[in-house]
């Protein structure tokens, strides 16, 4: 578990994103709190961290620093395994339960997701083939979660300063599930390496 904590850590954080909400329908004015969600969204999805990591508040380094790794390790994690993530995240639909905009500058967007559940899935099907057959049948496992975007104005533009709502516990075992899934020991421990090296160069 140890050796792995970098690649859980890295998958949670792709996990949590997709969980949260990755595919928006929304058909709104241009740059509304709902619109920069979107795009925020979007970019994520595409690998666009740099128009993602635009759209997030100064307020929160988190957020920013997670764009960073993930935009460091899908250059260099195993194909299979980002593909595998970007396919459940094609699955995902959302609908959106309530926009609240309180007097305090913020706006608060409550979302229902639908997404696949890897957990369940990954125990029936370990190829972009077997999952994509799953979802044509109408037999892939997926399950709902509920999720929290606030955002808040800077400088007159509205962008991401809170994501709340997803069990980091819960994206942590998915993540550990594929792992042990998708990538072998040999692969494992080189991604683990790499990352450990960005994250020691990026605090040294």
């Amino acid at each position: 578990m140890k050796r792995l904590f970098s690649l859980i850590l890295f998958i949670a954080i792709i996990l949590a994103t997709l969980q949260s909400g990755t595919k928006q329908v929304f058909s709104l004015q241009k740059d509304t709190p709902e619109v920069v969600m979107r795009k925020y969204l979007d970019a994520v999805i595409s690998n666009d961290y740099q128009t993602a990591y635009t759209l997030v508040s100064d307020q929160n380094s988190d957020i920013r620093e997670w764009l960073e790794l993930l935009n460091f390790v899908t250059s260099v994690a195993p194909e299979k395994l980002i593909s595998i993530i970007h396919l459940a995240h094609s699955f995902t639909t959302h609908q959106v339960l309530q926009i609240d905009l309180p007097n305090d500058g913020t706006a608060v967007i409550k979302v229902e997701s639908t997404v696949p559940d890897m957990e369940k899935v990954l125990e029936i099907a370990h190829s972009e083939n077997e999952i994509k057959s799953l979802y044509d049948n109408g037999s892939l496992p997926l399950k709902q979660k509920q999720g929290t975007f606030i955002l808040c104005i800077e400088n007159n533009i509205w962008k991401i300063k809170e994501m709340e709502g997803t069990s980091g516990d819960s994206a942590s075992k998915i993540a550990m599930v594929l792992a042990e899934k998708l990538l072998s020991k040999e692969e494992s421990l080189k991604l683990d390496k790499e990352i450990k090296n960005y994250q020691n160069k990026k605090r040294g």
